[in-house]
């Protein structure tokens, strides 16, 4: 038995008619002289107009700023356009597929389709898609605050006539695009130097990769700096991982204690530098990579060519210019003015220091430079009192060649000193051994002092005792040990 209507199956125009009247989603055909030759219910609906009146005039009429003319005139489809036009119930935005009608060599026509079939599917859409962006904003935030460098060339605190030099050289080479690199000793400030020249480049912009060659164990060297490709090696993330020289694209790349890099990894470094491309670990797709290049180091490079753990032609790809990061002891004309800065950024701008402690910094030699001046000045607040570092609450090494002021004079840059920096007579001058012997005690006694007090504070917890003093509870108990400390001695 036939089914009813059944000779509706073989009137093909008007099946296909029906199918098309009976989509959710809305669908028109025009010619290439944007005609409507076909328009379903849904998008009459969309436009508010019985179908019979949009059939036959160009989709222009309805639409004026219609995309029909450009597909039709190119031959190129458009998929998931965003559009807004104003139908029956107001203004309103949807989702539009357009398609090409092509009769060799030419265009015919076009096909225009909605994606969705209500105004409440398209809005629960648009609120995913907004929600998303938003979302990739955010990252997008993320990934550029962990990119940004965090010094500029206001950063670099000084004015003696070392630094001033230093600074003119520093903004010269930032202009260039030729790889820079930067020499100094331990805790001078190389990474800040590197972070200023970024700053001070055209690349200021682009992010700015810092990578510490030290830190990377061998191993992971490689895919570290290259990244690796899904499935590269067991226990690599499924999806791969992008590389940090992918991620210096369009900006700076620095490498940090330059000497540590393994001498199969400098091979593959230098082809970057060489091709600007790479090839990700377990890949052999070329990846385009554009970045400025700077590296620092405070070992022999050239001793290292000379041993065999350093390539010669990586360092004369990483030299063209060579910037030198003066030592603390080179410009003590600045010692004023750093201590100040640092005693603002530990939030101690009440804090003074007595000329005579002043003194002292400025004699010593500063093996560990601007480090080693950050952690004097965070031991000393520690042990000061009435907020002022006196020469009591500096450490013994700083201390050791303080007496030798009464017969050594000032060198003839300290005479440039701010009035504050201006300093009298030490108290300690033409004292002997036994006087250094006294400090050092009195040292130790303030170091028990506050141990003691931090102890009974907390009622003798050793873990918050410890967090107070800024140490580990390992270090305390050698403290315990080294002064003989118990409860039944010194619990108040």
């Amino acid at each position: 038995m036939m089914p009813p209507n059944s000779s509706l199956f073989d009137q093909r125009e008007q099946f296909y008619e029906l199918i098309l009247n009976s989509l959710t989603t809305g669908i028109y055909v025009c010619d290439n002289n944007y005609v409507v030759k076909f328009i379903n219910q849904a998008y009459a609906d969309y436009l508010g107009l019985p179908r019979e009146q949009i059939m036959g005039r160009p989709i222009t009429d309805f639409i004026p700023d219609s995309r029909a003319p450009f597909v039709t005139s190119t031959g190129q489809s458009e998929m998931g356009n965003i559009r807004k036009f104003k139908g029956k119930d107001g203004e309103r935005m949807i989702v539009v597929n357009r398609q090409p009608f092509e009769y060799a060599p030419d265009t015919i026509g076009m096909l225009s389709q909605t994606l969705f079939s209500t105004r409440g599917e398209f809005d629960a859409v648009m609120k995913r898609i907004e929600y998303l962006d938003k979302k990739v904003a955010s990252y997008e935030r993320r990934i550029r605050s962990a990119l940004s460098p965090n010094y500029t060339l206001q950063s670099i605190i000084g004015e003696s006539d070392t630094i001033q030099r230093f600074k003119e050289y520093l903004v010269r080479f930032a202009q260039t695009n030729a790889p820079v690199l930067i020499l100094g000793a331990t805790g001078s400030g190389k990474e800040l130097a590197a972070s200023a020249l970024h700053c001070e480049s055209e690349r200021r912009e682009g992010p700015f990769v810092s990578i510490n060659c030290a830190a990377i164990p061998k191993e992971l060297f490689e895919s570290e700096l290259f990244g690796y490709a899904p499935g590269a090696f067991s226990g690599a993330h499924k999806d791969g991982k992008v590389g940090q020289l992918e991620l210096a694209h369009q900006g700076t790349l620095f490498l940090d204690e330059i000497g540590d890099t393994p001498l199969p990894v400098q091979a593959k470094l230098l082809r970057v530098l060489e091709n600007s491309t790479l090839c990700r670990v377990g890949s052999t797709l070329q990846r385009s990579v554009n970045f400025r290049l700077l590296a620092a180091t405070n070992r022999d490079l050239k001793a290292m060519i000379a041993e065999g753990s350093f390539r010669e032609d990586l360092y004369y790809r990483l030299s063209p210019l060579r910037l030198v990061v003066p030592s603390l002891h080179q410009r003590k004309e600045d010692i004023p003015l750093l201590v100040r800065h640092m005693l603002e950024r530990m939030d101690r701008q009440d804090a003074k220091i007595s000329k005579s402690a002043m003194q002292a910094l400025l004699k010593y030699y500063w093996p560990g430079n601007i480090r080693e001046l950050r952690n004097v000045l965070t031991s000393a607040l520690s042990l000061c009192r009435n907020d002022t570092i006196n020469l009591e609450d500096l450490p013994p090494e700083v201390l050791s060649d303080f007496g030798k002021l009464a017969v050594e004079p000032m060198e003839p840059h300290h005479d440039k000193l701010s009035p504050a920096a201006q300093l009298p007579d030490s108290p300690l001058q033409n004292t002997k051994s036994k006087k250094n012997t006294n400090l050092a005690a009195m040292l130790a006694d303030n170091e028990l002092h506050l141990i003691v007090s931090a102890l009974n504070q907390y009622d003798w917890n050793v873990a918050k005792a410890a967090r107070s003093l800024g140490i580990s509870r390992a270090t305390l108990y050698e403290k315990f040990k080294k002064y003989g400390i118990s409860r039944n001695n010194y619990d108040s």
